[in-house]
């Protein structure tokens, strides 16, 4: 259960001396329950302490960052080094043969120097535009009214905000929203525009593409506005540094539902539901770029993030895009209030026909009700006005296609007990007894005051993070959803049209329970399937059951919890190290996608344990393919081990199982390298400033390694889809680097990668 993931223990009793015994006859582990230290953890002499260069002689530098310690001086593999830095807001993401990167004449530290041309400040305004009859009278009151076009320009608050995907496959970029105002305190004088909102971000020489993704510009009103659309535009690498930004209000449309709008199948109103509206076609006009857009033929000659538009420029690729969203209402009962949209008809003459827009609508009805989410295809017309000027509001119109967003009739949810049970499982045995628990977290700590914790007292375990019960809905009968005049459903990558997901992460002391429904009236049960996600350390597999609810459900019986596999082994330096210290050294874990892998696993998929006082480590991993390495830890001299992959799949040669628990103990330490100091001098950049760097390809070096798996890529590893794998860190912990008082900062990577950059 969340926070400290409790464990419901009573005596250990025959069942714990059964674990014992088999645990102690297990020949496998030996008495101490892991491997005999190796002797190459132990220490080579005396590492020369330092305060500057000068004190480490001829090939050596003072490295601050490891305890002011001599190491060797080498090149660092700048090839494949990535570094994620943190300015303030501001993330700028480099790699080590960008441009901007230099080395030191006569040295090997890494300078980044051109900051002012890096990060680059956009002051943006926002503007309405709207048609008038003639640029004379009130029409155009506090605007600028052009004559030629019989158009008025005027400042209009706004909330604006910027974001871009990552070139180093980390999390998407954005900036804070910040707020544009027409009406300052104190007030502008007369005929000066408000000032303008300032925005900084980085602008890359290189050419590598990644590196000039759409930078995304987002417009939506403040939040005490009547409307609510959003504005979706980028901003073009070459545009000018003061930029304005209008929205056409003949292209801000509203869509809205009347009562029922929102209904079931058999037309009961849903009022609450969400409704989100999703830009299903690219676009890409030019009124979504800021400054000018590339040309193409295709999509394929624009950059990531852009699309090809019929005038031949590239434009933002809106497919995706969240174009807007509302809520069903309860009084009409079910009807839809106005979604305000923005629908990009910025250089379309008034047309005759409804200007056609696509969108994929997401209905999440509240979850009393049981009702499952679902999706529809919607191609929704907007109607021009007759003429110019007859209008300064949005136009608002009913949701075209049919009568409304149905859902299926589903019966209402019941209240379900649920519970988990699992035995205890043996991790080491000490003099002071056998380690049996639910988790690593009970494992001897001999830091604390008046020796190791002795071995708890557990006769089963019921811990866990989350519990998330889901069924997918098939939208099977067109024929009756037709006739009925609902708009169509669309469909997922599986097949489905929606379904239900609820997420129970805590249970109150009188038990755990969820609600679910039967499913649809005609359904005699329905199955649901559940996953039960266990926390890092945990003993016992994230793992996925099958259920049936009917009617008369009200509980389910317990659910079993099997143990993960045990992985044994230990981290030492490499025989021929001479600046290593494995001391508290972590292994690290990445679940790889395999072949046979479930595409919707539970998580978690990264993991990380470490050693004892005797260099070895257990480490609870669920079944599956993995990437491992191990790292010295924070502050302590030597580089992080080569990766390995690990086959941990049930089957696999590499498992043992030992009283029914697999384990897989390794055959030889993980060894950890002196590694290369990589010094990197940031000249303009704020004191304040974080860096996170990345090892971006040096298993390309390893022959051992399986050229199949590109831990850069999105897809190698589970977990996101839009990021590399998260083992690419080059230190054991999510905290970035912080700056020197000089500029500097220092880490220790892999020796493995050129220093020399192609071209």
């Amino acid at each position: 259960m969340r926070g400290h993931h409790r464990s419901l223990a009573t005596g250990a009793g025959e069942g714990a001396r059964r674990l014992r015994a088999a645990w102690l006859a297990a020949p496998l582990l030996g008495g101490a329950g892991v491997l005999a230290p190796a002797c190459s953890t132990v220490d080579r002499g005396p590492i020369a302490q330092c305060e500057d260069d000068i004190d480490c002689g001829d090939d050596a530098v003072c490295s601050l960052a490891l305890g002011s310690i001599c190491v060797p001086e080498a090149p660092p593999p700048r090839t494949v080094i990535g570094l994620d830095i943190q300015e303030g807001n501001v993330r700028i993401e480099l790699e080590g043969c960008d441009p901007e990167v230099s080395r030191q004449v006569q040295g090997t530290e890494l300078r980044v120097e051109k900051h002012d041309s890096l990060v680059k400040s956009y002051r943006l305004r926002a503007n309405e535009v709207h048609s008038v009859l003639n640029c004379g009278g009130s029409s155009c009151e506090d605007g600028v009214c052009d004559e030629t076009t019989l158009t008025c320009t005027k400042p209009s608050d706004a909330l604006l905000g910027l974001s871009m995907i990552s070139r180093l496959g980390l999390a998407e970029l954005t900036s804070p929203q910040k707020t544009y105002l027409t009406v300052t305190d104190p007030p502008q004088p007369e005929g000066v525009l408000p000032p303008p909102v300032e925005f900084i971000w980085p602008s890359y020489d290189s050419s590598n593409e990644t590196a000039h993704a759409a930078l995304r510009l987002r417009v939506t009103p403040p939040l005490e506005a009547p409307t609510r659309s959003q504005y979706q535009r980028v901003i073009a690498e070459d545009a000018e540094a003061d930029l304005e930004t209008a929205a056409v209000i003949r292209c801000q449309r509203a869509i809205f539902g009347n009562e029922g709008s929102v209904r079931t199948l058999a037309g009961v109103p849903v009022s609450g539901a969400n409704v989100e509206f999703i830009h299903n076609e690219p676009i890409a006009t030019s009124a979504t770029v800021i400054g000018t857009g590339a040309s193409c033929v295709d999509t394929e000659d624009c950059l990531p993030g852009w699309a090809c538009n019929a005038a031949g420029t590239c434009g933002l690729d809106l497919t995706g895009v969240s174009a807007g969203s509302s809520v069903s209402i309860e009084d009409p009962p079910g009807a839809l209030a106005p979604a305000f949209l923005h629908t990009y008809c910025e250089g379309i003459v008034a047309p005759v026909e409804p200007l056609i827009r696509h969108f994929r609508v997401s209905v999440t009805p509240p979850a009393s009700t049981g009702l499952p989410n679902a999706i529809y295809s919607l191609a929704q017309g907007f109607i021009d006005p007759p003429q110019p000027g007859i209008f300064t509001e949005v136009n608002i119109q009913d949701i075209d296609g049919a009568e409304g967003l149905c859902l299926p009739n589903w019966q209402p949810p019941q209240t379900i007990s649920f519970s988990l049970s699992g035995a205890p499982v043996p991790l080491t045995e000490t003099e002071l007894g056998v380690y049996a628990c639910c988790s690593t977290e009970c494992l001897p700590n001999t830091e604390t005051e008046g020796g190791p914790t002795p071995p708890p007292t557990i006769e089963t375990c019921q811990n866990f993070d989350t519990a998330r019960f889901e069924t997918r809905w098939y939208h099977e009968d067109l024929v009756t959803w037709a006739i009925a005049g609902c708009i169509p459903t669309a469909s997922y990558n599986d097949g489905s049209s929606g379904g239900v997901v609820r997420n129970i992460d805590e249970c109150p002391d009188d038990g755990c329970s969820v609600d679910l429904s039967p499913g649809e009236l005609e359904e005699a049960s329905r199955m649901y399937r559940v996953s039960i996600v266990q926390p890092v350390g945990s003993v016992f597999r994230s793992q996925t059951f099958q259920v049936a609810v009917d009617p008369e459900t009200t509980s389910f019986e317990p659910f079993e919890l099997e143990p993960r596999v045990l992985v044994r082994g230990q981290i030492a330096c490499a025989s021929d190290s001479d600046n290593c210290n494995a001391e508290n050294a972590i292994f690290a874990a990445e679940r790889l996608r395999a072949d046979t892998d479930d595409s919707d696993l539970p998580g978690p998929f990264y993991f990380q344990g470490r050693v004892d006082a005797t260099g070895s480590f257990v480490l609870p991993l669920d079944p599956g393919l993995y990437v491992v390495t191990a790292y010295p830890a924070v502050g302590q001299s030597g580089g992080p081990a080569p990766f390995e992959v690990l086959d941990l799949r049930e089957g696999s040669p590499e498992l043992t199982s030992v009283g029914g628990v697999l384990n897989a103990v390794l055959s030889k330490p993980l060894e950890l390298d002196d590694g290369v100091l990589v010094r990197v001098q940031l000249s303009g950049f704020d004191v304040s400033t974080r860096v996170t760097p990345l090892d971006t390809g040096s298993w390309a070096s390893q022959a051992s390694f399986p050229p199949a798996f590109d831990l850069n890529a999105p897809l190698t590893c589970h977990g996101s889809s839009s990021r590399g794998c998260v083992i690419r860190r080059i230190r054991p912990t999510d905290t970035p680097i912080p700056l020197l008082i000089s500029g500097r900062f220092e880490f220790t990577t892999r020796d493995r990668g050129s220093d020399q950059c192609p071209g």
